[in-house]
C-alpha cells in the first residue's frame, strides 16, 4: 500500500502524457519518507547512507572474476543483511580481537582498529584507485600523490557516536565532515610540499563519497575515457563499482 504523500498529486496521475518513471518514483520517495518518519536515528542514518547516489554500484558491478567484481555467496548474504539492516551478531557475542561486545548492525566489526581489517580495507582502495590513476596516465606514487595532487582516502561510518545524530537528518554529512577534517589535519603539511589536499571520504556502506572525491573521480573518469576509449558515462560506472566492491568486500 501506498502511503498518503503530497508528493504524489492527481495531475501526476492525470498528466496527458503519464511517465511510469516518474509515478514510480514519487510512489518509492514517498514510501521512504514514510519509513524515515517511522524509524529510530540509527536506522535512519543508514537508510540515509544506503541511498546515496553510487552506494550501491556494488550492487549493480558485473559479478566477474577476471575483473575482480566477483562476491561469494556467503559474502554477498552477509553484505545484504548489513545492508539492509538485519541482525549480523548475537547480543552476547564478543570481538576476537579487543574482546568487546559486538552489535547487532555490524559497527563494532567494521570500525574495530584492532585484527587489522580497518587497515586493510583502506589499503584495499587506495591500490584500487593507484591502479585506476595508472591507467589515466597519472603516474600515481603510492602513500605520496599523483599529478592532480595528494589524495587522501578515508573510510568513515555514519553510526558513529559523533555522527549518528547529523547523519539521520542530511545525507552525506558524515563524509562532509570526513573532508573537513582531513583538510584541518592535512592542509598545512601539503602546502609545505607544494601539493594540493584531495581528501576522498566514503562511507562504509557501498560508496556515499564526499563531494570532493566524486568531482575528483568525474575528471578523472575523461581521462580514463581517453585511455580506455570509452564513454565518460562508461568509466565512471566502472570506476565507482570497483570501488566500491572493494569497499564492502
Amino acid at each position: 500500500m501506498v502511503p498518503p504523500s503530497e508528493s504524489i498529486s492527481t495531475a501526476d496521475v492525470l498528466d496527458s502524457k503519464p511517465k511510469q518513471r516518474l509515478l514510480s518514483q514519487k510512489i518509492e520517495e514517498a514510501g521512504f519518507s514514510s519509513l524515515i518518519q517511522e524509524s529510530s536515528t540509527a536506522v535512519k542514518a543508514r537508510l540515509r547512507a544506503v541511498s546515496q547516489p553510487q552506494a550501491h554500484a556494488w550492487l549493480r558491478a558485473t559479478p566477474s572474476p577476471s575483473l575482480g567484481l566477483n562476491l561469494g555467496s556467503s559474502e554477498m548474504q552477509v553484505l545484504l543483511k548489513f545492508w539492509l539492516g538485519l541482525p549480523l551478531d548475537s547480543p552476547t557475542d564478543l570481538c576476537p580481537f579487543c574482546s568487546s561486545a559486538l552489535d547487532a548492525m555490524g559497527h563494532h566489526s567494521l570500525t574495530c582498529k584492532h585484527g587489522g581489517f580497518v587497515i586493510a580495507r583502506h589499503n584495499r582502495l587506495r591500490d584500487c584507485l593507484a591502479h585506476f590513476c595508472q591507467i589515466a596516465g597519472l603516474a600515481p606514487e603510492v602513500e605520496k600523490g599523483c599529478n592532480f595532487g595528494s589524495f587522501d582516502l578515508k573510510v568513515i561510518n555514519p553510526l558513529n557516536s559523533d555522527s549518528i545524530l547529523e547523519a539521520s537528518m542530511i545525507p552525506g554529512s558524515t563524509a562532509e565532515k570526513g573532508e573537513r577534517d582531513k583538510h584541518l589535519k592535512n592542509d598545512g603539511p601539503c602546502n609545505e610540499r607544494g601539493w594540493s589536499c584531495i581528501p576522498l571520504v566514503v562511507e562504509v556502506y557501498g560508496g556515499g563519497w564526499g563531494q570532493e572525491a566524486v568531482s575528483m573521480f568525474a575528471r578523472l573518469s575523461k581521462l580514463l575515457s581517453l585511455h580506455q576509449r570509452q564513454s565518460c558515462s562508461a568509466a565512471l560506472n566502472e570506476l565507482y563499482c570497483h570501488l566500491s566492491v572493494v569497499l564492502m568486500r
